[in-house]
């Protein structure tokens, strides 16, 4: 009994390394989720050169991916890391909000140009790798993302 103790013990420290990789940490999704309110608040920049029920389902697919990753996935990772203590986790949600302005001045120096719209729908999907998306975010997303690829090919 004691060799499959230990058998199991080296194991679990074998395969652990492999599961932490494979979550993402609470500063890739926060900065996923600055990078989707950004591309939301960009795209108004350039409404007036598309239809509006395009810049609708663009908007649509953002916003839910957006609120997701705040409701679905931040803010319990937050609640979890400081058990369940929720002033700390808006503590630190208020941490994470205060870093944005930095990232949408940085985001707002590299993507100025309307070209770019693919290289946010890239840069949006590569954040749904990070964590799980439900079926109805994910079609609303997948939407968007059609969407705002099609308006750069129009381009």
């Amino acid at each position: 009994m004691k060799n499959y103790n230990n058998l199991f013990f080296i194991l679990v420290l074998l395969c652990s390394p492999l599961f932490a990789a494979s979550k993402a940490s609470i500063n890739e999704l926060n900065a996923c989720r600055a990078l989707v309110e950004f591309v939301d608040l960009k795209l108004d920049e350039f409404a007036s050169h598309y239809t509006v029920e395009d810049m609708d389902l663009v908007h649509k697919g953002l916003s839910a991916y957006r609120d997701f990753l705040q409701n679905d996935v931040i803010t319990p990772m937050l609640l979890n890391m400081y058990g369940g203590n929720t002033d700390q986790a808006k503590l630190m949600q208020n941490l994470f909000d205060r870093q944005k302005v930095t990232f949408f001045r940085h985001l707002n120096e590299r993507y100025s140009e309307r070209k770019l719209f693919t290289e946010y729908a890239a840069a949006i999907n590569d954040c749904t790798a990070k964590a799980r998306v439900r079926a109805d975010v994910a079609k609303a997303l997948n939407t968007s993302l059609n969407v705002m690829i099609k308006l750069a090919r129009q381009s």
